[in-house]
């Protein structure tokens, strides 16, 4: 197969049973006569190329589905199961006439002035979170050399949505063991109490080494997603994990630095029958997780996503004067105290800080102190 071919077809080689359709708690739903499910492979602009036990196919929302949207959230993105036509009706499109309910979403604020939410993917089991090794120091979050600056928007991220996070350090092939533990210990550093919940993978997309360990993250119909900022070497790790050249390689600029590749959301397949999919992602410099309302059953608050990121500012606020405690200039603040008596990292409150201010979450600044 050339790499030409690999790219086309790559969504169109998915089997039945790595969709992961057996893994989805709860009765099967009533599709109808004339239906079938299929799974969203990838998004065009108002298309969606579609995979299932009928094979794959080209789809559109029907006009009574498109025109119930109220946001964004109700369109179908790169993951989700969908209900639709078997035969096409339209512009030799398929019609999809329901999007199932998720069992996670990772969704962020998109970017510019008015705050809205941006679909990422549906249904992803663990989001692994690529950063590279030797970073100049991972355990300083307001380092701008460091590809994972905002590391810990990528998790609450996660934790939001509900996928299990896991972090990759890939290109350890660039870098001695000695700056591999160092960078891991870097991390585990800047995360403080989140560390110890949230595993971390050294791999290459060079040598091979630790893809199997990722590759068993999306085994019998899992779903794993790759985010990170460009130039991790996500693209890299898609092409060996999938078997093909299912997403373009650009060679490292001159500055030594990777480029930004993928200009797509794709579902891909990974390890054969027994396998599940994976979901490629465009480099995100920040992923800021969406504060408003997912529609989700399982999955974590705006502030239970937070805690589980910064567990110990959440227990440190449990002794605050107040319950809505900013942890910024109010009084009797067990946090900013923490802070200021070396006992919380400072850049690990102004980290947190951001996040917040990043999620507009309005619960955490409420009008009215109340004290406990």
């Amino acid at each position: 197969m050339s790499k030409g071919e690999a790219r086309a077809g790559s969504a169109l080689t998915i089997g039945p049973s790595q969709l992961g359709w057996h893994r989805r708690p709860g009765p099967p739903p009533d599709i109808g006569v004339g239906c079938t499910l299929s799974r969203v492979a990838v998004e065009h602009r108002g298309a969606y190329e579609l995979v299932g036990n009928a094979g794959e196919a080209t789809g559109a929302l029907d006009a009574a589905t498109r025109n119930a949207a109220q946001t964004s959230l109700d369109f179908p993105t790169v993951g989700d199961w969908v209900v639709r036509s078997l035969e096409p009706q339209h512009d030799r499109r398929v019609v999809i006439t329901e999007v199932l309910e998720r069992q996670s979403l990772l969704c962020r604020r998109a970017a510019g002035p008015r705050a809205r939410p941006q679909l990422v993917a549906a249904n992803a089991d663990v989001l692994a979170v690529v950063t590279v090794a030797g970073a100049t120091d991972p355990s300083d979050p307001t380092d701008s050399d460091n590809v994972g600056h905002r590391i810990e928007w990528y998790l609450a991220a996660a934790y939001r949505g509900g996928a299990r996070p896991v972090i990759v350090v890939n290109k350890i092939d660039n870098v001695t063991r000695s700056d591999f533990d160092a960078t891991v210990d870097g991390l585990r550093r800047r995360l403080g109490s989140a560390a110890s919940q949230i595993p971390i993978l050294g791999t290459s997309a060079v040598n091979g080494r630790g893809l199997d360990e990722l590759a068993l993250l999306a085994r019998d119909g899992s779903t794993l997603a790759l985010s990170g900022p460009s130039g991790v070497g996500k693209s890299s790790i898609v092409n060996r994990l999938a078997g093909a050249d299912v997403v373009p390689v650009a060679p490292l600029s001159p500055d030594g630095r990777g480029r930004h590749t993928t200009v797509r959301r794709q579902l891909v397949p990974v390890g054969g029958p027994g396998g599940g999919t994976l979901v490629d992602t465009p480099g995100l410099q920040d992923l800021i997780p969406w504060g408003g309302d997912l529609g989700l059953q399982r999955g974590a608050g705006p502030a239970d996503a937070l805690a589980a990121v910064f567990g110990e500012i959440a227990a440190l606020a449990q002794s605050c004067r107040f319950t809505d405690c900013a942890h910024t200039v109010e009084p009797d603040c067990a946090v900013t105290a923490a802070a200021a008596a070396g006992e919380l990292a400072a850049e690990r409150l102004s980290t947190y800080l951001e996040l917040v201010t990043d999620m507009a979450i309005p619960e955490m600044f409420g009008s009215e102190r109340a004290p406990r």
